[in-house]
């Protein structure tokens, strides 16, 4: 099986990215599509981390050990045009960049112990750089609004267990108003999700036993839910573009769908009882690694979807019917299976690049 590296699904949820040691591909989210162009791979040796903004032909990459630039650097790369844009270069005595996440407005790069954020992507320019809590896996994550163009970034705050969120639209050269933050957990945090609009934050500890949601405007805890009870480690976690499901993907090999909107009576429950967590509406086995989830849109002819990209380069889309009377989900059987760069190069061989 190929191995991947890196995954990303963008913040509309109407595209992905995979990266490996041959570089990178560009996918459309559902139905599933290669992205092809004149200049199909583009040659830009190994990569180790590659965003793509929304659905447009930019796409941000994170060279990997033994590439054509240093893993310090951050390449904006026009794939239509396949050529780079710009290059950003991170100070080397900050180490390697973590991690990015790249908006309609913002591009957010993230080394060991810096944040650095730039206007994007007209004019890329440095907005401003803060100094964070040792980060040394990246663990992030943006959100973006397109009908109020409103863009935050969430990551570990420099108490352990907590959670700042920055919205970036407000960020200047000179101040920085400051973070939101949020007291989520006794432990390190090892995860953490927006919705789109920024309004509701999600994060999991080391001990990964439960993943709580936050109102981030209030700080408050709205809901615990209960992955498990043994100790696990958490690979990703995704709201929906809708913000009704919350997917969870652990070691255990588990998918977890938590429904958030069936879950606003705990707003009413004693914290005693809100500790006694809610318990997910559909658990599929599935034994990968996860890289990324997201969730394809409920439409007339397609039930929603969960869809899970795993480090075997395999997409996994498992649609959902929900039942009304108890609340809980059931996968509706088979899922859809793709093997991602078997599926590309079928693509590249049988269908015409797209000019």
């Amino acid at each position: 099986m190929s191995k991947i590296s890196q995954a990303a699904i963008t913040l509309e949820q109407s595209g992905f990215t995979i990266a490996d040691r041959n570089g990178f591909k560009m996918f459309q989210f559902f139905p599933l599509h290669f992205r092809m162009y004149k200049n199909k791979v583009p040659d830009v040796g190994p990569i180790r981390i590659a965003k793509q903004m929304g659905s447009s032909n930019l796409v941000c990459l994170v060279p990997g050990v033994n590439g054509n630039y240093s893993q310090n650097n951050v390449i904006v790369f026009n794939v239509e045009a396949n050529r780079g844009v710009t290059e950003i270069t991170i100070p080397s005595r900050y180490g390697a960049v973590t991690n990015i996440h790249v908006s309609h407005n913002r591009l957010a790069v993230f080394t060991c112990q810096r944040v650095y954020v730039y206007s994007f992507p007209n004019d890329i320019q440095q907005i401003r750089s803060e100094e964070i809590r040792s980060n040394p896996k990246g663990i992030s994550a943006m959100s973006y609004d397109p009908t109020t163009t409103s863009c935050y970034l969430a990551y570990p705050g420099y108490k352990e267990g907590t959670i700042h969120i920055m919205n970036l639209n407000t960020l200047t050269a000179r101040e920085s108003k400051s973070p939101i933050v949020i007291d989520a957990h006794l432990t390190e945090v090892a995860q953490v999700a927006l919705n789109c609009q920024g309004t509701l934050v999600a994060s999991g500890s080391i001990k990964g036993t439960v993943v709580r949601v936050f109102d981030a405007r209030t700080k408050g805890m709205l809901y615990e839910l209960r992955r498990g009870t043994v100790q696990a480690h958490l690979q990703c976690i995704a709201f929906s573009s809708c913000s009704s499901f919350l997917g969870v993907a652990s070691d255990k090999g588990t998918l977890h769908i938590f429904g958030i909107r069936d879950a606003e009576p705990q707003k009413k429950m004693t914290m005693l009882e809100r500790n006694c967590g809610t318990s997910s509406i559909l658990r599929i086995q599935l034994d990968r690694q996860v890289l990324a989830l997201g969730f394809s849109k409920q439409s007339a002819r397609h039930l929603p979807g969960i869809v899970a990209i795993c480090s075997d380069g395999t997409y996994w889309r498992y649609h959902f019917s929900k039942d009304n009377t108890s609340g809980k989900c059931t996968a509706v059987l088979p899922p859809f299976f793709e093997q991602l760069p078997d599926f590309a190069e079928d693509a590249a061989f049988f269908r015409t690049p797209l000019d």
